[in-house]
């Protein structure tokens, strides 16, 4: 029985991560139908190849997914097994032919490799192989992307926006757009300069990340095929199930609406499923290209500007009608990015030294302003019947600024001691913002908070070391006034309630 013909059941890129925020997935809850699949292929008494992107390592640390995906490990390490690493897995091909990890999943990794059936020489590859934007070890952009788009996904919670679009494909959107516009400015530049230099702003992602680069990606396939070593490609990559021709045979992926796979006979007959409700549904093979012709061409790609400005509409939604509340906070941005524009006209065009009796009398004012809109914004969550401890810290923000404002007016005037007023009240007021952000995590968006407390409080730091020097201390104080007004603005514009179905989306 063991030396008998089998069938060979394909798949590629699962993407699978450690069951955290990140894990597309686990999000899309596949891992019981990998699990059913993987018991059908034995009962089957079928082959398993897994032509790369198993893991998600760009996104994951690799000791912790492979220890929180053990039982998976053993269950593949049961079947007869082949394992090709793709480009998001590639940190383990060194490991192939050493003894380093000892699991017994790891005996099957292999190297792209050739396999004959029905009189025709079938190679079996990740896809990335011929890419050469991808096929080597070092991080590209597109891993860059991935990386990024992984730190997003912790601050939302999921791996999907609440509108149900993945963080990493509007990433994916926004950055290559980005990349796009900057390397047509290049090209432009360098005509003009007279030099003859191609740049190509599609070569930095792989072809899921942008499908413009499909074509280009079959034509480093052809190209590998025409030498002669082999008469078909089996291959993943692109997530783009089906086949061209008789020749290029494509296993997609089971990131997407379909756990699809290729099950091919011993006679080389190649056919296209998907795994659906626990059973094996046998489809029509895709194509995913006709065959190249002449003067066949590649669609027009999307305009890179309106394609960044969906991607950062997605991100970022529209802005909502402040509340009362946040009404504060726009007007205390307003106010500091005033005065510190302000204190940066006197220091530039009066001299970085005059006016320096001003400069204290103003930020007097704008403390005391500042404190007052405080007291009024715990009044105003009050009112609303806001958290009680949303009221708390704004009444504590109150009356520190107010403070402030009367010992400024008071003894302020001396360097020393304005640096040692300012630089504690900075931390306390950053501290403020960030315990609010905490507080009101799940409640509202809050990571502008965050962001405005911690620059407040490193901030602090660094007017606190700086030396007691009014002419270092104008200039500091102008640059962080101005950050903490743009930040303070921001959370008042953006910082919306979150409806009721946001959180519920989140877990779901």
């Amino acid at each position: 029985m063991d030396g008998a013909a089998r069938d060979i059941f394909v798949i590629s890129d699962l993407h699978i991560g450690d069951g955290g925020a990140r894990d597309n997935f686990d999000a899309g809850k596949r891992t019981p139908q990998l699990r059913a699949f993987l018991d059908h292929v034995g009962s089957e008494g079928g082959e398993l190849f897994v032509l790369g992107d198993l893991f998600e390592l760009w996104q994951m640390n690799l000791s912790l997914l492979l220890v929180k995906r053990r039982d998976l490990l053993d269950q593949l390490a049961t079947l007869r097994l082949a394992y090709v690493p793709g480009n998001h897995d590639v940190d383990l091909a060194h490991f192939i032919d050493t003894d380093f990890l000892n699991h017994p999943f790891f005996a099957c990794m292999r190297a792209p490799f050739v396999r004959e059936l029905g009189g025709k020489r079938f190679r079996f590859c990740h896809g990335h192989e011929t890419d050469p934007f991808n096929a080597g070890d070092d991080p590209g952009f597109g891993r860059m992307l991935a990386i990024f788009a992984g730190v997003f996904e912790d601050e939302n919670g999921s791996p999907l926006l609440t509108s149900g679009e993945s963080v990493e494909d509007v990433l994916e959107q926004f950055g290559d757009s980005m990349l796009t516009i900057w390397k047509r400015a290049v090209a432009t530049t360098m005509r003009h300069r007279g030099a003859k230099r191609d740049v190509c702003p599609t070569v930095a992602l792989t072809p899921a990340q942008n499908p413009d680069r499909l074509g280009e990606h079959v034509a480093g396939v052809r190209a590998e095929l025409d030498k002669g070593a082999h008469d078909v490609t089996v291959l993943g990559h692109t997530h783009k199930a089906g086949r061209i021709g008789d020749w290029y045979f494509n296993s997609g992926s089971w990131t997407g609406p379909r756990n699809s796979f290729l099950r091919i006979s011993p006679d080389g007959h190649v056919r296209y499923l998907e795994w659906k409700d626990g059973r094996a549904v046998e489809r029509e093979m895709p194509v995913v290209l006709p065959e190249a012709g002449p003067g066949r061409a590649l669609p027009a790609p999307e305009n890179p500007v309106a394609a960044a400005l969906s991607a950062a509409r997605t991100l970022f939604p529209k802005p909502t009608r402040p509340e009362r509340s946040r009404w504060v906070l726009i007007a205390q941005g307003i106010l500091a990015i005033s005065v510190g524009a302000g204190v940066m006209t006197i220091s530039v065009g009066q001299g970085s030294s005059a006016g320096w009796r001003l400069l204290v009398s103003a930020f007097a004012a704008y403390a005391l302003i500042d404190g007052a809109l405080s007291l009024f914004g715990a009044f105003a969550a009050r009112a609303s019947r806001e958290s009680p401890v949303r009221r708390l810290l704004s009444l504590v923000r109150g009356v520190a600024s107010l403070l402030l404002g009367l010992v400024v007016l008071r003894r302020g005037y001396v360097v020393e001691v304005f640096v040692i007023l300012v630089g504690v009240w900075a931390f306390i007021s950053g501290a403020l913002r960030v315990a609010a952000s905490v507080v009101l995590k799940g409640m509202v968006e809050s990571r502008w908070l965050f962001a405005v407390g911690a620059g407040s409080m490193l901030a602090s730091l660094v007017l606190l070391s700086l030396p007691a020097s009014a002419v270092l201390l104008k200039f500091a104080l102008a640059g962080y006034l101005c950050y903490y007004g743009a930040g303070e603005l921001l959370a008042g514009i953006f910082g919306q309630r979150l409806p009721r179905t946001a959180s519920f989306r989140l877990s779901a």
